[in-house]
């Protein structure tokens, strides 16, 4: 997940993983044959994962002792949303979109320049309650 990381997105890096191995998984019990893709567009990182599987994965509602079965659940509850495309190249794609924290908000030039201002003012209090 070193790609998560130079994408300054590790944040989620633990429920992109967790969402990747439940959608790979699921198409190499389809197919065998799997592409997972990676991308950030906008405010969310998607998980894709491709395969030439013709079937639709569905969310199933099992009963509480059932042993397998839930990895479309976890992947709803840990993401925005979650579907799948028919690209024209052939296959499906099984995408999920997880929401990425906001940027934290660019200070104004003057916010900027009055926040320094209180923090220089600060540094000459505490000089001089240092000499005292």
């Amino acid at each position: 997940m070193a790609t998560l990381r130079s994408w300054e997105a590790a944040c989620v890096m633990d429920d992109a993983l967790l969402v990747a191995s439940e959608l790979v998984t699921n198409a190499v019990r389809a197919t065998g044959l799997v592409a997972l893709q990676l991308r950030i567009a906008g405010p969310s990182l998607y998980v894709e994962v491709w395969d030439d599987a013709p079937g639709v994965p569905e969310v199933r509602h099992l009963e509480a002792d059932a042993e397998g079965g839930r990895g479309l659940l976890l992947v709803e509850a840990l993401t925005t949303r979650w579907g799948v495309c028919r690209p024209r190249a052939g296959g499906k794609v099984v995408w999920a979109e997880l929401p990425l924290p906001a940027p934290a908000p660019l200070l104004s030039p003057e916010a900027a320049a009055e926040e320094l201002a209180d923090a220089v003012l600060l540094e000459r209090v505490l000089d001089a309650l240092r000499g005292w």
